[in-house]
Order: structure tokens, then sequence, then C-alpha cells
């Protein structure tokens, strides 16, 4: 799980080439960014935050987080493939093969200290190198623009009356989902039950716990709910699998089923992108598939090649099955709607057949009058005819009286 270790694997490169040749007629407008030697996790990232459009108003100039950085990458972006060595050393990343080193040991000390039933809640940082990316980048970013990722969730111990015993509020970037437990490993995991399976009621095992409320010792169930729901809800697939015999990782490539939409409650999210991991724990590499908001289409970014998926994912199911999908990205539909429709509004002109930017300004615009400027326009006639009248009644009705 060292990200992309100089593509040694021989087997990942035959895919990398082959990959590369049948999707050689359907380049794309969209421009990707180069692999500084091991930084595919990275730029997979970075394509996502690029097409993250909910944060791109909140990113501030001149301040002291990485947002300068970012602005400038997104502008580049729309213009030529580029570079992120101004990130990596925002991001105090020194080259990508020692930050990969250092995330491969901590993540060895950490398996050894922590019991493989703690709740994934607390598991968020040791899946990997894109999830452990995207959390520096948040935390170095300003917090307007990155609370568009954060949420709040509730870890609730309740005794089996239903009294609460204990209660934390923690915050988090994103949320792990175990794969299921089935005895055919071919049966596709379901990232819709894996979401509501960390909302469900679950018994706890060990020792009873004192209840005040019932004056005695009980046994006790944990509940999870969200409290505060995200704007852009990130789903982390638990594919680095701690072996308890071995003590040692192995990579799940078990298909999940990716749904289109997702709700918890009254929230409502729409996936717009799915970053991938190929290869094995050792050695691998990421890559990114987004949608684009500009037509609506699939990409895949692979580092600094981008193509137009041929198969787009739900053009016949509100599903699609993958077996490299490691982290998902949900955005709030109604709020990307509403970004996306003022973004349009300041660009809207209305041209009729045949008209030209300059018999626009020509007109004035004078074919879109709201109706508050026409009943004005109203108004005005008519009072010019009322003083008319009244003049004329003033200088004419005098001189026919003296007649």
């Amino acid at each position: 799980m060292s990200g992309s270790r100089q593509r040694s694997n021989n087997e990942l490169v035959k895919w990398v080439r082959e990959k590369s040749d049948n999707n050689a007629g359907t380049r794309s407008v969209h421009y990707g960014l180069y692999n500084q030697g091991a930084t595919c996790y990275l730029n997979s990232v970075l394509q996502v935050l690029s097409m993250t459009t909910e944060i791109h108003d909140r990113l501030e100039s001149g301040s002291k987080t990485t947002d300068d950085e970012l602005k400038t990458l997104f502008k580049y972006l729309k213009e030529a493939t580029g570079r992120t060595e101004d990130i990596t050393e925002s991001l105090e990343v020194e080259n990508g093969e020692k930050a990969l080193r250092e995330v491969t040991r901590q993540l060895e000390m950490l398996w050894c200290s922590l019991d493989s039933n703690v709740n994934v809640h607390f598991k968020v940082h040791l899946q990997g190198d894109a999830a452990d990316c995207l959390v520096r980048i948040l935390r170095k970013i300003s917090p307007r623009a990155s609370e568009v990722f954060k949420g709040e969730r509730t870890d609730a111990i309740k005794c089996c009356k239903g009294h609460t015993i204990n209660e934390d509020i923690d915050p988090f970037w994103y949320l792990s989902l175990s794969l299921e437990d089935t005895s055919d490993p071919s049966t596709a995991h379901s990232v819709e039950k894996g979401f509501e399976r960390i909302f469900r009621s679950r018994v706890l095992d060990g020792d009873a716990v004192y209840c005040n409320v019932c004056g005695e010792e009980t046994k006790a169930t944990c509940e999870s709910e969200m409290v505060s729901y995200p704007q852009i809800l990130s789903l982390l697939i638990k594919r680095f699998i701690l072996d308890n015999n071995t003590k040692s990782h192995f990579k799940s490539n078990r298909c999940v089923d990716v749904p289109r939409k997702l709700q918890r409650n009254h929230m409502k999210y729409e996936v717009y992108a799915v970053v991938n991991h190929t290869g094995s724990v050792s050695g691998g590499h990421y890559t990114a598939s987004v949608l684009s908001h500009e037509d609506g289409a699939w990409y895949e970014f692979d580092d600094a090649n981008v193509y137009k998926i041929e198969e787009q994912p739900f053009a016949e199911s509100e599903t699609f099955s993958s077996s490299t999908a490691y982290l998902l990205m949900y955005r709030e539909a109604a709020k990307h709607d509403q970004v996306v429709s003022n973004r349009d509004e300041d660009a809207i002109q209305i041209v009729y057949p045949g008209q030209t930017q300059e018999t626009m300004h020509q007109r004035g615009g004078q074919g879109d009058k709201c109706p508050t400027c026409k009943r004005t326009t109203l108004w005005i006639s008519l009072i010019v005819v009322i003083c008319v009248l009244v003049l004329i009644l003033v200088v004419v009705l005098p001189i026919v009286l003296i007649k």
C-alpha cells in the first residue's frame, strides 16, 4: 500500500499500457497532473478537488494556508497539464517516496497497538495514501473551505432499557466502510448497506455496564448517528485488511456496488468522484474517475493522462460494480445544483438568432426587460398624458370662455 513505487510491477505496467492504447481515441479536454515519481495518490485527490466546485469560492487569497496553491493549480488545469511541486512543498511533503515510507511505518506501528475490534470511526487514517492525503490537504486549507467536507457523528452507549450511559460527539472527514463477511468472495459488497450498517445499533461485547438511571449493571448497545451532515460525504472502502494470525496486511479486490445516490434521513447525496487503487499492499497505482459538471460525463484521470470513460457509469443502472473503487465522494444534490446555477447565471445572456454581441450592446438588453420596468414605463406615459390634458384645460378653456 505504498502508492506508485516506480510502477515496478510488470503486470501493473502492462495494464497501464493496454489501457492507454484502448483509450487513445477518447482523450478529453480536461488536463492531468505530472507525476513527481510517486505522487499518483496526490494527483488523484487533487483532480477530485478541482472538480469539487463547492470549495472553489471558499479558498482565500493571501492566507497562510494552501489556498493560494490550490487556486493557482485549479486555474492552470483549465489550460494545460499541471505540476504539483508547489502543492507538495506547501503540504510539507519532501518527496512522494519518503512520504509513502513514513505512512507505511506509521501503519505498522498503529496496527500493532490497536485492537482489531476498535470502532472503524477511529481508524480513518489507517487505510492508505489517498485518504491520508485528502485529510492532510483539508487540514492545510482555510477552515471555510474544509468545512464542506466536515461532518459530526455521535456514538452513544445505552443500557438495555434505552437510557444513555455515555455519548461522544466526534468530527470526521470521511467514514470507513468494512467489506461484508460472506462465504462467497465473488459476491459484490453493497456500499449502501455498508453505509447503513455504520448507524445500526450493535450489542457491546464484554462486561456489563453500570446505568445510573436503572441503578444496576446491564448489557449495553452502541448507536451512531450523524448530527452534522457534510456537504461532501467521503466514504472509504476498507480494502487493506489486517490478518490477525500473521499481523500483516492483505488487499481485497472484491467488487463493490457503488450507488449513484445515497440518503441518510433528510440528506440526499449523489456520487461525483471515485478514487481507484490497483495493485497490492506492497505496490500499486491510484487513478480518479470524476463526473464533469461541464458536460455531465465521467472522465478518468491517470496522472498526466485524461480520458473520457467509454462505458459511462450509471448509463444503464443506478449502481455500478468496481473492484478498484477505494474512496467514494458524494455531494449534497440540492446544494450543488444551486452552486452550478449561481455560476451559470453570471454568464447567461439571451442571444436571438442572427444577433451578435455588438447588436446586444446596441440594443441595451431591450429584449429582456423585466415586468417592473414595463409597468414603470406605462405609468410615466399615463402621467405625461394627464399633464397634457391639464395643460389643455388650463390654457384652452379660458380662451373658449372669453369668446
